[in-house]
């Protein structure tokens, strides 16, 4: 109260007043931010009342989360719950949803980072990768829970990482050599930027799929098959046009296009682009990802071509386009680039109920 009436008198009331709306509007659009602050207010007062610290832990345990959950809805189709953390004296640790809210629920008041790592986890596995867990093997599920975990400790909290990679990452990858392996593939896709909008957006429209044939290990294997498409794209040579872009399967169809090189651009002629994409539209792909350098001339010209696609596919969208820092191979050697990348969805393609005979392989 004592800031406000400073601010009051500083700048006057009307700016004041102006300034105070400013900032609640800030926090009322991202509740994260204001979990954070929170935090860190509770945190200084821990030192005079023990009790705070409950508080603070709490606080920044949902701001760091949420705000991860923010980042990761703007690369998305995908909305992910908040969480909110809730304290108890027994039981076990787990999530409880109420009204589309994660609760995560745990007993130890008292680690800092131990408490972060373990609501991070917890959050990858029941409420990130909920609804595609069921069509992954425990392997996969496995790792993708400590790569997921690792990413969100990496950009909200540096100081966890260590203690998450000690106590819980390299104990599992020393047990299980596949871990490791599957890990491996997904240090590549992430190089090229393409994790999370790419491999885990896929996961979670598979997710959504009901196969009433109750194909598991099928899919299983098109899951790991997935991950081998987008390895080995991730891993290309840039002007390689060997190496596929588009992966055909039974429960998953997906594709990426890189736009464009500098001759094709400088031409302006945007024709061959756009027919590869209609092309994938027509074919019943249900995600379409174009992709290609982040400098200004080109994301005008990636544009170009999406926009002309949507302008001929009916009820083609565009779910989102953003820059993003990636790393490519040129000659052999991993160099850093902005990345430009266009989501285009196919709504037409999409199913939810199959039967067996429902499921078609043969691009029409």
């Amino acid at each position: 109260m004592s800031f406000v009436i400073a601010l009051y008198q500083f700048f006057g009331f009307p700016i004041g007043v102006g300034i105070t709306l400013l900032v609640c509007w800030y926090f009322i659009k991202n509740p994260e931010k204001f979990e954070k602050w929170a935090s860190m207010i509770a945190w200084a007062i821990s030192h005079i009342w023990k009790t705070a610290d409950y508080f603070a832990t709490k606080s920044e345990i949902q701001g760091r989360v949420n705000s991860f959950v923010s980042a990761l809805e703007a690369n998305t189709t995908t909305t992910f719950p908040r969480i909110s953390l809730r304290w108890t004296a027994r039981g076990k640790d787990e999530i409880v949803w109420e009204e589309g809210q994660a609760i995560i629920v745990m007993r130890d008041r008292n680690h800092r980072n131990k408490n972060l790592i373990h609501a991070a986890y917890l959050f990858t596995a029941e409420a990130l990768l909920k609804k595609s867990a069921r069509h992954l093997s425990k392997t996969q599920k496995t790792s993708l829970n400590l790569f997921s975990t690792k990413l969100i400790l990496e950009k909200e909290s540096r100081s966890s990482v260590e203690q998450f990679m000690s106590e819980y990452f390299v104990p599992e990858l020393d047990k299980h050599e596949a871990i490791r392996e599957l890990i491996q593939q997904y240090v590549h896709i992430e190089r090229l930027g393409a994790f999370f909008p790419i491999l885990i957006q896929e996961l979670t429209y598979l997710g959504s799929k009901v196969f009433l044939s109750k194909p598991s290990s099928e899919i299983i294997d098109e899951v790991k098959s997935v991950v081998n498409f987008l390895e080995k794209f991730a891993q290309r040579e840039v002007g390689d046009t060997t190496t596929p872009d588009t992966f055909v399967g039974k429960y998953m169809r997906c594709a990426i296009r890189i736009v464009a090189s500098r001759a094709v651009r400088e031409r302006g002629d945007i024709t061959s682009h756009k027919e590869r994409i209609n092309y994938c539209v027509q074919g019943k792909f249900e995600n379409i990802y174009i992709i290609g350098n982040g400098e200004k001339k080109n994301r005008k010209f990636m544009d170009d071509v999406a926009g002309a696609c949507l302008s001929e596919n009916e009820g083609l969208e565009k779910v989102r386009d953003y820059q993003f820092k990636g790393q490519i191979k040129i000659s052999g050697n991993l160099t850093n680039v902005s990345t430009y990348l266009i989501h285009l969805h196919n709504p037409s393609a999409v199913k939810y109920l199959y039967e067996a005979n429902d499921i078609d392989t043969e691009i029409r």
